[in-house]
């Protein structure tokens, strides 16, 4: 690393050495690059390198904050696909780079979206309000291709037609299958009951919907 001018006092009282060793490296650095840059291209000879070096050594040490930060975002029992969100990459993506790094076990294992519930109860809220296209644009591509707004409009009115009105929605369950977070909601109809059922993807899109019999598997 590029710390040729530290001024701060390293301050560990709360115990974590890390973070504060890694404040001090990105404050010099970045602060080193800034002045560098500042002096324009009329410099005096060497500035360049100088800025190159402290621009490299300042890529190091954000790449170790953002370990630090993925590491910080697990213990707080963030899952990976949040993690691939904030970093904007697949959730597998962010497991391949950081897992190992963070001292994970480097096979995935299965998790479940924390918000997966209430990304299914509007999902599904969305279908019984009849609001086709908002519902359509969480599904992935495979999902979008295979249930257009058409047949969610003419699944909605059979059910309506046969069942009348939907009387409530029941609490929530999810469960995790094959990396998929699944959800079952069950629905109260003015003539009988059914089961919607909303499968996330491990990137948050709806990779399956449907309102089945109660009791099916």
């Amino acid at each position: 690393m590029y710390l040729d001018i530290v001024n701060d006092p390293l301050d560990a009282s709360g115990g974590d050495v890390e973070r504060e060793v890694l404040r001090l490296m990105l404050r010099t650095n970045a602060e080193l690059l800034v002045d560098r840059l500042g002096h324009g291209p009329t410099a005096a000879e060497g500035s360049a390198i100088a800025a190159l070096a402290a621009a490299t050594s300042l890529g190091s040490v954000l790449d170790d904050v953002v370990v630090t930060l993925v590491r910080e975002a697990r213990s707080q029992a963030n899952s990976w696909a949040a993690i691939g969100y904030a970093l904007q990459v697949s959730r597998q993506a962010a497991f391949q780079r950081f897992a190992s790094r963070i001292g994970e076990s480097t096979e995935m294992g299965n998790e479940t979206l924390i918000d997966a519930p209430t990304r299914a109860l509007e999902a599904l809220r969305q279908f019984l309000a009849g609001e086709f296209e908002d519902l359509q644009a969480a599904f992935d591509q495979r999902m979008k291709e295979a249930c257009p707004v058409s047949l969610l409009d003419s699944v909605h009115s059979k059910l309506t037609a046969e069942l009348g009105q939907v009387l409530d929605l029941g609490d929530p369950s999810v469960t995790s299958r094959s990396g998929y977070s699944v959800v079952d909601i069950p629905i109260t109809y003015e003539k009988g009951r059914r089961k919607g059922r909303v499968a996330f993807d491990p990137d948050a899109r709806i990779a399956g919907f449907f309102v089945l019999l109660e009791g099916v598997a």
